[in-house]
């Protein structure tokens, strides 16, 4: 049993490892300094920098459970973040964007590795009050990670876009902590009660299309999400609101905004129960929506606070819902489908961004929009599943 300082430092190298969860964004505000050092590509494929990773990190999410059973879940967190670690900053020193586009390639192969570990390693090592309080915390230590990694990527774009990679350096100290702080899980024994109860059945496992469906609006979630942050820095740029610095730092307090909202989950979820859903997304597509209108960057910064606070509330609620729909030996690819749908809905943001719109303002203020109409489908659904009392309950919870 692990007491004292081993303990900590175990729970530190395992949130740690959720920082590479959202990392492939932090360089978001380097967009139009590279869309003018590579003026022959469009500027889908300069987005494209930002998201060709989720492409990746959905294969490998998948990948990654059968790598853990051949190699161990330790080792194969260590691949992934060494293969994230190096491929993360070649952009900072090519000059060739098929180079560039390559390394992010294989960064997503790293990040989609490493983080369904970030979820089931806690499992291995943690149970009780202490799990479910780390699991609450495990979304919020992905925001504060890849806010500060923004917040240092917007200051490093005052020497080039070239400096922004190199914000990647903070995935070393996290390697270091999983090589010489995490135990051998396969080696622990900590879950044999656990194990015990994966031949009772499929009760909660029968509830695959329920996760399915959570995973669908994680999808579309993200998708229209994301087109605000790859377009932010070309709407300040087209607006003339501010620089691709001042941008930068606006995502690096949505996410402070979404760490905040991830902590207050618990809290906040003893209230409202399933409703924390809808109403998250609901408040997060209004706070898009005076983004995309702003004139000014203080009211950008405004709404990108209350939105990032509710939106960081209704993400850990669905990964909760996923646990509760999941047994011991369902969970993993349960996981791995809810993955799938929010990095492949992340990809797919440039591509929605350029249908909604044809500038950066009205792109970002109908993705707002289709965020409203996210919301108002999910709580129907919810009441129709309340009205009729039927299964699964994907989005309620019965409370």
């Amino acid at each position: 049993m692990l007491t004292g300082a081993r303990k900590w430092i175990l729970i530190v190298s395992l949130l740690a490892l959720n920082i590479v969860e959202q990392a492939a964004s932090a360089i978001s505000g380097a967009i139009p300094q590279m869309a003018q050092s590579f003026p022959q590509q469009s500027q889908v494929q300069i987005e494209l920098v930002t998201t060709v990773v989720s492409v990746f990190v959905t294969i490998f999410v998948l990948v990654s459970g059968f790598i853990s059973n051949k190699i161990g879940q330790k080792q194969t967190a260590i691949l992934g973040l060494l293969i994230a670690s190096v491929s993360s900053i070649i952009p900072a020193f090519a000059t060739n964007f098929t180079v560039v586009m390559v390394s992010r390639a294989v960064l997503g192969i790293g990040i989609g590795l490493a983080n369904p570990l970030a979820i089931s390693l806690i499992g291995e090592f943690f149970e009780g009050d202490t799990l479910a309080n780390l699991m609450g915390w495990r979304s919020a230590i992905a925001g504060i990670g890849v806010s500060l990694m923004t917040l240092a990527a917007g200051y490093l774009l005052q020497i080039s876009w070239h400096a922004a990679y190199l914000v990647y350096l903070l995935f070393i100290p996290t390697l270091i902590l999983f090589i010489f702080f995490v135990p051998e899980p396969e080696k622990f024994n900590l879950n044999k009660e656990q194990a015990k109860n994966d031949d009772l059945g499929d009760e909660k496992g029968g509830s695959r299309l329920g996760v399915v469906l959570l995973a669908i609006v994680l999808f579309l979630f993200f998708t229209l999400a994301m087109v605000m942050m790859v377009k932010l820095a070309t709407m300040y740029v087209e607006e003339k609101i501010g620089t691709p610095t001042q941008a930068s730092t606006v995502l690096s307090i949505l996410g402070f905004a979404q760490l905040i909202g991830g902590a207050l989950f618990g809290t906040v979820y003893k209230f409202l129960h399933a409703k924390i859903l809808p109403l998250g997304i609901l408040i997060g597509g209004i706070g898009t929506v005076i983004i995309g209108t702003a004139s000014t960057n203080g009211l950008v910064i405004i709404a990108a606070i209350v939105s990032g606070v509710c939106s960081g509330m209704a993400i850990p609620y669905i990964f909760t819902k996923v646990s509760d729909l999941s047994t011991t030996k369902s969970a993993p690819l349960n996981n791995a489908i809810v993955l799938v749908g929010s990095n492949l809905g992340s990809f797919l943001a440039p591509y929605t961004g350029s249908f909604l719109g044809a500038s950066a303002a009205s792109a970002i203020t109908n993705a707002g929009y289709l965020t409203i109409g996210l919301a108002i489908l999910v709580a129907l659904y919810m009441a129709i599943q309340y009205r009729n009392d039927t299964h699964p309950k994907a989005f309620h919870s019965g409370n």
